[in-house]
Order: structure tokens, then C-alpha cells, then sequence
């Protein structure tokens, strides 16, 4: 006789959205099929089977492995959980009467997990397959009834019996992949579009050898303001970029001698590997305690390098607690480097005004999915190949992708030679998965009720696609404070007025709605040189603010 069981989800693909969230969770449901079958006999027809299932669990788990020549192999359990499927006295199965089908016997157990929403999405990199990875573990226990009556059948089962166990395990797993996006989708007729994340910029110059240095006093007076979006799609090609510059108390003088010659920009992604966690990382998600972690509680499905390690086939002479690579995003066609023009004083006419208007460098930077750059063979085994990933953080496992410019500036000395430096810096920018829209749902009559005046009233309902087997997000149907959302693309149901005598007409007060000022007035980037950006941030003379505005490291 045996028992088999199969975890069968409703879908194998978890999506996550949003940034990582320790306080939401989301649901992984299906059911643990447990099928009995009847063994052949002596005399070739099967015969009942009697079992009793004593517990059933099941055991959701992840875990991130790493694997460097320079940091060795390390592993972290990122999360473990089980849950029992049977409760109290053991459940007995027979196939009586069903013993003579082709196939077994099944019983199918129902369970809903919730998936912490902190857990980094499912990755792996080299040609190991190590990185991130979630399974989903069942264990079955159960005990064999009148095995002994039935073992009369058959002399050499009589003769194993005593050697034999009436307790059995029967066990099985299931991949989970974890696939997070930016944020939920939306209605397909909304646009999807990232809004802008401004910085603004410390001006820190970096004198060059061949030249003069430019004044300090000068160069640090050149205000810079870089906008980007929010986030970039993976699927896309190229993402806006925007670069402003004007000057702060500096005389006209000294503003007609500054010229900006050139601009140099590029895309970087930088991959870090650890060999230890990352104690921020520790410190923010509810990572399993140090006791359970590998090697004191070895995983329970690692990948192949750990029994490598383990036996000591591979020890390096020495070992980092972390390496790093960084490459380009940007196509080999493209250079990066955007030549403004001969005379380009574009700070002359600053003092003149009240408020120094921004001289304006819009583009948009293409990207390549895989990098132009050369890779050895021995990288390309612990590291993969050069692909664009999601931006993303780890305890052992980092992705971080950034925009470096370089402005080029000028300076007319006084006796006639001309000084050069370049403002450095590095925005960070994010890489993500955007989900695709949800069609609009359509809205039809569901049923009807009697008016006053005898006409039925449509009542509205949404229809259901019960094809669909992945149960929506949490974050799709509520806010944060638990409102459920509105979907303001779903019509109202048209009004029907009321017919009712003045006695049963309900007093209504009419409130006036407030008056609003709406300045319609915009301003346009398109052009080199831009009005002033009060729309934008506030009104302050001096200098930009806004509260997404942020300062991004500089090299």
C-alpha cells in the first residue's frame, strides 16, 4: 500500500508590490492532495486499503545562498513557517469500494498562507543556481490498519512485516517563485506613468590636471537640480532625464565668464555580494534568529554548493567579507557625452533678473538590458552575465543602479586663459517590473427592485472572471488604513427621480461650495533656457525646495 501526496497551489507565481513592508502579508492558497492506491496481490487483483493519517504540515521556507572565489559560500534562511493541515484525532482513509479504479483515491486539503511582504523576490545568478529561492514543504505521517490480516495474502510481505515499520512519512515539495513589482496595477485606461524624484545637488568641484583650477568661490555658486522618474520599467528603452543650473550671488561680471562646454552621463548597475548579512538589513526585517540559521539548522533544500563546501572540495586561501561589480547600462552606440556648443555663456543674463532663471538640459538615456561590456569566464561562473536587474536589497545580495554626470565648466581668467573643472556626481535611480493594467471591469445589471412610481431600478454589480486563480493583493482592494479603494472608473447607476407627495419630501439644505483660485499658467521645459520653476517648489527667491527633493551622494 502507499500514500502520495502533491502541494498543488492555486498559481506557482507569488506577486508582490510595492517596496518591502514587514507590517503586510499576502495570501499563497491551494490545497495538499493526498491520494491512497492498493498494492497488487498474490493473486493479481488489488484489495482495500486502510490507513491513518496522524498530521499533515506544511512548511513554507526561503533562503538566500551566495557564491564568490573571494567571500567563499555563505547561506541565510530568510524565513520558515508551518502550519498543521489536520487538528486533533488522526483521520482515517480508505479506498473501500474504489479499489478496483485505475487511479487512486484523493483527498484533497485545503490551506492559506500569508507570505510575509518584507521577502525579496526569487533570483539566482551564476551558473549554480544560487541566489533566492522559496519551497513549499508537506510532510505526511501516518500508520498502516489490519496490515497483518492482509499480509496472509502474500507470503513475503509475511515474512517483512516483522521488519517493518507501521509508522511511514511520506513527504514532497513545490518551487514558489516570488515576483515583485513597483507598485499594483492600475486600470488600463489610467496612465501608468512615474512621476518625477528631483535632487538637488552640492556643487563640489574637481580641478583638472592639464588646466588652471577654477575659482572655488565661483564654481560653488552654480546651483544644479537633476529630475528623474521615480521609477524606470525594466520593459522600457529610455528614461527622462533632466539637468538645471543657475547661479546664486555671483556679480554680472563674474557670470559672463562662466561657459558650460560639455556634459557626461551613464548608467551604472553595481552588484554586491556579502559573506555576511547585512546588519541594517538584520535590523529592519524579522530575519530568523542566529540558532536557526545554516549550519546550526542546515537548510532544507540547498543548492549544490553547499555540499561542495561542507565536504571541503573548495577552500579559498583567502576570503572578503564582500565584492563588488559595477558596469554600464548604456547602449555600445552610445557615448554619453553631450556637447553644448562653442560660447555657451548661458549664466550672462542672471544677474539681471530678480530671480536667475534655470538653464534647462533635457534628454531621454537609452538603456540596454545586457551590458556591451567584456566578462571573463571566471565572473560569468559566480556572477552570471551582465543583465539588467530590478533594483533590489538583500542580506547577502545588493542591486543598486545610479546616474553618474559630469558637468564640464569653463572660467575666463584675467590674463586670458581659460580655466576647466567638472562637477561630479551620482543620482540614484530604481529599476523595476510594472505590472500589466487590469482591464476595466464592466458593470451590468444584476437584478432589479420597484420604485415608487412602479419602474424597476437597475442595480448595479461588477461581473467576476472566475478563470482567474491568483487572488488579488491586499493593497489592490484596501488602503493602509483598512478603507477598501474606490475605482472611480466604474459609472455611477443613472439617477431616477422619486415621485412623492410634499408631505414625505425630506427638508435639504443646499451648502454653497467654497470659492478656489486655479492658476492655469504653466511653464515649459522643452527650451535651453526655462522660466522660473515656481510651480514646481515654492515660492522661495532663493533657492528651490520641495519635499521630494533629495541629495544624492557625490564621488
Amino acid at each position: 500500500m502507499s500514500l502520495d501526496i502533491k502541494i498543488v497551489p492555486f498559481n506557482d507565481v507569488l506577486d508582490l508590490f510595492g517596496e518591502p513592508d514587514a507590517s503586510s502579508a499576502y495570501s499563497l492558497s491551494g490545497h495538499v492532495a493526498v491520494s491512497v492506491s492498493s498494492p497488487f496481490s498474490l493473486f493479481d487483483f488489488k484489495r482495500s486499503t486502510r490507513l491513518l493519517l496522524q498530521s499533515l504540515s506544511l512548511t513554507f521556507e526561503g533562503h538566500s545562498e551566495i557564491f564568490t572565489p573571494s567571500t567563499g559560500y555563505s547561506a541565510v534562511r530568510l524565513c520558515t513557517m508551518t502550519h498543521d493541515l489536520i487538528y486533533g484525532e488522526p483521520i482515517e482513509l480508505s479506498n473501500d469500494g474504489h479499489d478496483n479504479r485505475d487511479r487512486p483515491c484523493a483527498w484533497n486539503i485545503v490551506f492559506n498562507l500569508p507570505i510575509p511582504g518584507w521577502l525579496p523576490a526569487s533570483n539566482s545568478h551564476g551558473i549554480d543556481d544560487v541566489g533566492v529561492r522559496y519551497n513549499l514543504f508537506a510532510t505526511a505521517r501516518f500508520a498502516t490498519i489490519d496490515e497483518d490480516h492482509h499480509a496472509s495474502w502474500s507470503p513475503f510481505s509475511a515474512l517483512c512485516s516483522p521488519f517493518r515499520s507501521r509508522n511511514r512519512t511520506a513527504e514532497t515539495l513545490k518551487a514558489i517563485n516570488l515576483r515583485r513589482f513597483i507598485a499594483a496595477p492600475g486600470p488600463s485606461n489610467e496612465p501608468s506613468e512615474a512621476s518625477m524624484c528631483n535632487f538637488l545637488i552640492n556643487s563640489t568641484p574637481i580641478a583638472s590636471k592639464t588646466q588652471r583650477k577654477f575659482p572655488s568661490e565661483i564654481l560653488s555658486k552654480i546651483q544644479v537640480l537633476v529630475s528623474t522618474s521615480e521609477y524606470i520599467d525594466m520593459d522600457a528603452t529610455e528614461f527622462p532625464l533632466s539637468v538645471r543650473l543657475r547661479t546664486k550671488d555671483l556679480s554680472a561680471e563674474e557670470c559672463s565668464k562662466i561657459q558650460l562646454k560639455h556634459i557626461v552621463v551613464d548608467i551604472t548597475q553595481t552588484e554586491k555580494f556579502r559573506a555576511r548579512s547585512s546588519p541594517g538589513y538584520l535590523a529592519q526585517y524579522p530575519v530568523p534568529p542566529k540558532n536557526l540559521q545554516p549550519p546550526n539548522v542546515p537548510l532544507r533544500d540547498p543548492s549544490a554548493m553547499s555540499t561542495v563546501f561542507e565536504i571541503g572540495m573548495f577552500s579559498p586561501s583567502h576570503l572578503t567579507n564582500a565584492i563588488a561589480r559595477t558596469f554600464s547600462l548604456l547602449p555600445a552606440t552610445e557615448s554619453g557625452k553631450y556637447v553644448l556648443g562653442e560660447n555657451n555663456y548661458c549664466f550672462k543674463d542672471d544677474p539681471e533678473e530678480e530671480t536667475p532663471t534655470w538653464y534647462t538640459i533635457n534628454t531621454s538615456l537609452p538603456f540596454d538590458t545586457r551590458s556591451s561590456n567584456e566578462i571573463d569566464s571566471d565572473e560569468l561562473s559566480w556572477a552570471g552575465q551582465l543583465d539588467l536587474r530590478p533594483s533590489s536589497s538583500g542580506p547577502l545580495f545588493d542591486v543598486h543602479h545610479d546616474v553618474s554626470i559630469s558637468l564640464t565648466c569653463t572660467y575666463d581668467l584675467e590674463d586670458g586663459e581659460v580655466a576647466e573643472d567638472s562637477l561630479k556626481f551620482k543620482v540614484p535611480i530604481a529599476f523595476g517590473k510594472v505590472p500589466a493594467p487590469v482591464p476595466s471591469r464592466h458593470w451590468t445589471p444584476t437584478s432589479s427592485t420597484s420604485t415608487m412610481d412602479g419602474q424597476p431600478a437597475p442595480i448595479y454589480g461588477p461581473q467576476v472572471d472566475l478563470s482567474s486563480s491568483a487572488l488579488p493583493a491586499y493593497s489592490q482592494l484596501y488602503d493602509r488604513n483598512g478603507d477598501r479603494k474606490i475605482d472611480y472608473s466604474i459609472p455611477l447607476p443613472l439617477y431616477t427621480p422619486r415621485t412623492s407627495t410634499s408631505k414625505e419630501q425630506a427638508q435639504i439644505s443646499l451648502v454653497s461650495p467654497l470659492p478656489f483660485a486655479f492658476d492655469p499658467s504653466t511653464s515649459n521645459v522643452d527650451g535651453e533656457k526655462q522660466p522660473k520653476l515656481n510651480h514646481l517648489f515654492s515660492s522661495h527667491p532663493d533657492l528651490p525646495s520641495s519635499t521630494n527633493i533629495r541629495r544624492p551622494s557625490i564621488i
